[in-house]
């Protein structure tokens, strides 16, 4: 291994080269090289192959003649690049006029370059005519001209090319940085919404273990103590999963149901109807929590009759359908709002929007009245690979 000492001016000189390329191309470094250097390529193949159909005269000097014009070219390129990142955020018409006068000015500069390399009998390596002074009186200003007008195109069209393919890589970086953004936006309410627990939830718990040990059934309530903190610690902990399949939501709410039966032992009653199709079904998580709650406070609560909840789990093709069912009838939201003893709302207004932003408009939540006298409140989810679509 060789001594540090040794290796660190190899790493200077390396940081010193990349710090020098940075600064000839500050920006768009890959557009600017390979368009600058793929115009004046194909430009060179094309004039030089032009000695397979018409006879020229001591090919290889002007094979040397044409590299050095072609470089004295890119160079001028190069030149009209840090023209064009000169002006870059001006607006369309700085970019515009830099293609037009100094981009004319460029083009007859290298126009009588071409005439003074070209004008003088081909030698290879032989550049001593260019330190003589110029005779312009001999010049054929016709094919000065003529050159003008076609190197003034080929600047411009380089010209034209950069700033499209510029302009279409800056599009995408903000679109792609916007994405990001909404994407992390997104993530953010979803997390917000999902951990919007129903404190009544948490305070009855607590008070019915409170009831429980009062009564000394302290078996029941160290039970029940440790369900709840095994509900809460899925719902707050292992929630950096905020996508499960429907077999771990069933799961989670089957615990929540067990610790509300443990407060209405006689009342409650449910059961899980999960086809089996559904069970590896990707589905946000908790996302049918505020429909059992709603079971629980519009069914059973208010009622001294048992109260029956079904939850149920159906594929239909490339959607699930997965409801929560119980005795009694919807409650239209209107109504409800301005009660405030009752409920705002709020739960289902959370599934709403959390169905919004994971599928934009390919999931819904629909509030029915069954048949057969129970109210319905049912998800309709699209296949998992629609998450974070809008369309």
């Amino acid at each position: 291994m060789k001594p540090a000492s040794t290796m660190r001016p190899v790493r200077t000189a390396e940081a010193a080269t990349t710090s020098l390329f940075h600064r000839l191309f500050p920006v768009n470094r890959d557009i600017a090289i390979k368009s600058i250097f793929g115009v004046w390529g194909a430009y060179f193949v094309f004039v030089t192959s032009r000695f397979l159909y018409v006879a020229q005269g001591n090919v290889d000097a002007l094979f040397v003649q044409r590299i050095l014009m072609t470089s004295i070219c890119i160079t001028s390129t190069w030149l009209l690049y840090r023209l064009l990142i000169a002006v870059r955020g001006r607006g369309m018409k700085s970019a515009i006029f830099m293609l037009t006068l100094p981009t004319v000015v460029l083009a007859n500069y290298i126009a009588i370059l071409d005439q003074i390399v070209f004008d003088h009998e081909a030698v290879v390596f032989d550049f001593s005519y260019l330190l003589k002074a110029v005779d312009f009186a001999s010049f054929d200003w016709a094919y000065v001209l003529d050159e003008a007008f076609t190197r003034y195109f080929i600047f411009a069209g380089w010209g034209a090319l950069y700033l499209a393919l510029s302009h279409s890589q800056d599009a995408q970086r903000m679109m792609a940085h916007s994405r990001q953004l909404e994407r992390v936006n997104r993530e953010s309410e979803l997390r917000a919404l999902r951990y919007q627990l129903n404190p009544h939830f948490v305070f009855n718990a607590l008070n019915s273990v409170s009831s429980l040990i009062i009564d000394r059934q302290n078996q029941q309530a160290e039970k029940m103590v440790d369900d709840l903190a095994d509900y809460m610690r899925a719902v707050l902990t292992g929630g950096a999963q905020d996508m499960i399949t429907v077999e771990q939501e069933i799961a989670q709410q089957v615990r929540y149901l067990e610790i509300e039966r443990m407060r209405f032992p006689e009342r409650l009653r449910y059961s899980v109807d999960i086809d089996q199709a559904t069970k590896d079904w990707s589905i946000p998580s908790l996302i049918i929590q505020p429909l059992i709650e709603n079971a629980i406070k519009f069914g059973v609560s208010g009622s001294d009759q048992p109260i029956n909840i079904t939850i149920s789990a159906q594929s239909e093709g490339d959607r699930m359908r997965i409801s929560v069912a119980n005795d009694g009838r919807v409650i239209e939201p209107t109504a409800r709002a301005d009660d405030r003893s009752t409920g705002t709302g709020t739960g289902l207004t959370n599934v709403q929007d959390r169905l919004r932003t994971l599928y934009g408009q390919n999931a819904s939540l629909l509030l029915a009245n069954s048949k057969d006298g129970m109210a319905t409140a049912t998800i309709i989810l699209p296949d998992p690979s629609q998450i974070f679509q809008d369309i």
